[in-house]
């Protein structure tokens, strides 16, 4: 197969979808399949080697610039003429095209030129429709949609949903295209606890209990709740550190640090910034709990990796896989409450052991679904059904 992904951004800041992209691009081009990914130039330097690292290995990465770029819009839109010249020109060569997230030009623009060569495509919303979302820039957003957004839907060869909350979320909007549903997955051998990366890059949180959020600082992740929560677990663990770790793209953290300082906590709380690689896995192997209480979650693939490091977690019933971690007993689940939220910490926290077995259940559940090799086995018969219709009716 000939596979074109085409996503806005690849760099790691913005979180699931640019890691879920290069991964499952490596998992295929590992299976024999010839794979191109398009992409702006919206990339750091820390992205850099991690893209070099992989058209090394065959993959090809086309990175487009981001036309007037100086202007707002245009570079919230991601909008490139250089992609859009790409794709007009090369699109015919590709059996199938895979295009994350939804308004956006890159996204709107493959559509678009799928549809005109009769290329079939799949379209992964990542939780762009998800109610919560849904309602944010509504106006917006209808305008855009009733012009394109939902023909680009609608034309789709499926619409990929990471769980079945996800899928179940978007029935009111009565899409016409087949819904697929197909987890991320992680490439286990890059998730194995070890004490020593902990000690060697965050050596002032040794011997001290740490709950981790490990995420992007943004407002739909529930940190409004978990600040007050911290506050509340304090006074049954005063010893509890709080570490955040992850990109902080919108300057959302400020507001965090506001709240810490407003509940006298700051001094009790560390940021990280975005943690890769071996710096992720020594602050999963160091955290005593995993917590992530959003508002809203498509999938939540941080929680599939405390997991896999053997984390118990403590979720809310808005992270769509909060169904499979609680029938896995891999941790607790709660509903976006202040109380709820400090209630769960605080018995996870002083039962060790509780969180210890509930930890080694989420290790042999990932290792059950959410491994990257089954995964992206799943999404490569997807590809070869959805190329064998489309073949079958031209």
């Amino acid at each position: 197969m000939k596979v074109l992904f085409v996503i806005s951004s690849l760099s790691l800041r913005h979180g699931g979808p640019p890691k879920a992209c290069l991964e499952t691009a490596e998992s295929l081009n590992e299976l024999g399949h010839s794979v191109v990914i398009c992409t702006t130039e919206d990339l750091q330097n820390e992205d850099l080697s991690i893209l070099s690292d992989l058209q090394n290995k065959g993959i090809s990465i086309q990175i487009f610039p981001i036309t007037w770029s100086k202007f707002f819009l245009t570079r919230y839109f991601y909008f490139s003429l250089a992609l859009a010249r790409f794709l007009k020109k090369n699109i015919r060569q590709f059996d199938i095209v895979y295009i994350y997230s939804l308004y956006r030009f890159p996204p709107t623009i493959s559509s678009f030129y799928s549809r005109k060569n009769k290329i079939p495509y799949i379209t992964h919303p990542h939780g762009s429709l998800d109610p919560y979302l849904y309602k944010k820039n509504s106006w917006i957003k209808s305008i855009y949609e009733k012009f394109i957004e939902f023909k680009n839907l609608n034309k789709a060869a499926a619409i990929h949903f990471t769980t079945h909350e996800e899928r179940d979320l978007v029935k009111p909007l009565k899409l016409k295209s087949r819904a697929i549903v197909i987890p991320y997955g992680i490439r286990l051998r890059d998730y194995i606890p070890n004490p020593q990366l902990a000690e060697k890059w965050f050596p002032k949180l040794k011997e001290k209990k740490v709950l981790l959020f490990l995420s992007r600082i943004n407002f739909k992740k529930g940190l409004d709740l978990l600040v007050p929560a911290f506050a509340q677990i304090l006074k049954d663990i005063p010893d509890l550190w709080l570490v955040l770790a992850g990109p902080d793209n919108e300057d959302y953290g400020e507001k965090v640090r506001g709240w810490l300082k407003e509940y006298k906590i700051e001094d009790k709380a560390l940021f990280t910034g975005m943690l890769l690689g071996e710096k992720k896995r020594a602050i999963l192997s160091l955290a005593d709990l995993f917590v992530l209480p959003s508002y809203t979650e498509s999938f939540g693939i941080a929680v599939i990796e405390a997991m896999a490091m053997e984390r118990a977690v403590v979720i809310s019933d808005k992270v769509n896989i909060w169904r499979e971690v609680q029938e896995a007993g891999a941790g607790l689940v709660v509903p976006c409450r202040v109380d709820e939220i400090a209630r769960a910490c605080v018995t996870l926290l002083k039962d060790p052991q509780l969180a210890l077995e509930m930890g080694r259940r989420g290790r042999m559940f990932v290792e059950a679904r959410y491994s990257l090799e089954a995964t992206t086995r799943e999404l490569e018969k997807e590809f070869q059904k959805i190329i064998e219709e489309q073949r079958g009716a031209s």
